[in-house]
């Protein structure tokens, strides 16, 4: 697979022109290579920064709660696995379209309204960092200039806020702030813009195919995907059996994304973000090695 480069343009130059030169890295850089003000790293916020699982594990137990108020027969366990096979079959809303075998459309906006209102109210509970999320943007800033691309609304800035992360982001592209949404590309384009960067000096990183890779592959950016193929790696661990089930669907659908996208080919492809740095620092090593 051709790799895409981060760091083209202004930024691969300055490091050819200094190459003979000593360059060591400062100390609050780390080990890990040199400073690259001119490249961007655009992050998604859910399963990169924000473990999602708590989040949609409450959206799920309140459509199945609506559910089996409609049809006491229907079990947890029951439309768990008929959401996995919607996902397995490549519907990008599996559990919409599980609930509307037994909702109509009312009940179904209902159930979503409520849900919605629940999860805003309990988002910072319900989106606890990704193990190692935080120092892992510290890090990054020392080196690159960091982004955000997130399906996401305005709690989710505010819950960045108070980690202290917020701030460590020189452009923010929020869904519901823009009106746009992915995989529109028009956010992408958006936060590139305000970068005032090309496309090819700026990478995306997010855990979703169709939401981050494709659209930001498209724009012409280079694009790291997060696999995540063990779940608790993200550090939720719920105890309660029902839960766990979900982590362990979900998990297993993350697993068949890949064959359900054989045409997205990110530039990368990582199980964990704490193999992303190494990602970008290969991707700005291969910069070197191509000819301009």
């Amino acid at each position: 697979m051709l790799v895409r480069v981060l760091g083209f343009g202004k930024a691969r130059r300055r490091l050819r022109r200094n190459r003979n030169r000593n360059l060591s890295t400062s100390r609050s850089a780390g080990k890990r290579g040199k400073v690259m003000d001119d490249a961007w790293v655009f992050l998604d916020v859910g399963n990169v920064l924000l473990d999602e699982g708590p989040l949609t594990y409450r959206v799920f137990r309140r459509h199945v709660e609506a559910v089996r108020r409609a049809c006491p027969e229907a079990t947890f366990a029951g439309l768990l696995a008929e959401r996995e096979a919607k996902a397995a079959a490549g519907s990008r809303w599996p559990l919409d379209e599980v609930v509307s075998a037994f909702l109509d459309e009312a009940g179904r906006a209902a159930v979503w309204t409520e849900a919605a209102r629940e999860v805003r109210a309990e988002f910072a509970r319900l989106s606890p960092p990704v193990t190692g999320a935080l120092g892992l943007v510290e890090r990054l800033a020392r080196r690159y200039r960091l982004g955000l691309i997130a399906n996401q609304g305005s709690e989710c800035r505010a819950r960045l806020k108070a980690l202290g992360l917020l701030g460590r982001f020189r452009v923010v592209a929020l869904s519901e702030e823009r009106g746009t949404y992915k995989p529109d590309p028009g956010l992408f384009r958006w936060a590139v813009e305000q970068a005032g960067a090309a496309p090819s000096d700026c990478v995306m990183v997010g855990d979703r195919l169709d939401n981050d890779i494709a659209p930001a592959l498209a724009l012409g950016m280079a694009a790291v995907w997060v696999r995540w193929p063990d779940f608790s790696a993200k550090g939720w661990r719920p105890a309660e059996p029902e839960a766990l089930a979900y982590r362990e669907s979900l998990e297993r659908s993350a697993r068949r994304a890949e064959a359900l996208a054989p045409e997205v080919r990110p530039s990368v492809a990582i199980d964990t973000i704490g193999a992303l740095e190494e990602a970008l620092d290969g991707l700005a090593r291969s910069s070197l090695r191509r000819p301009e």
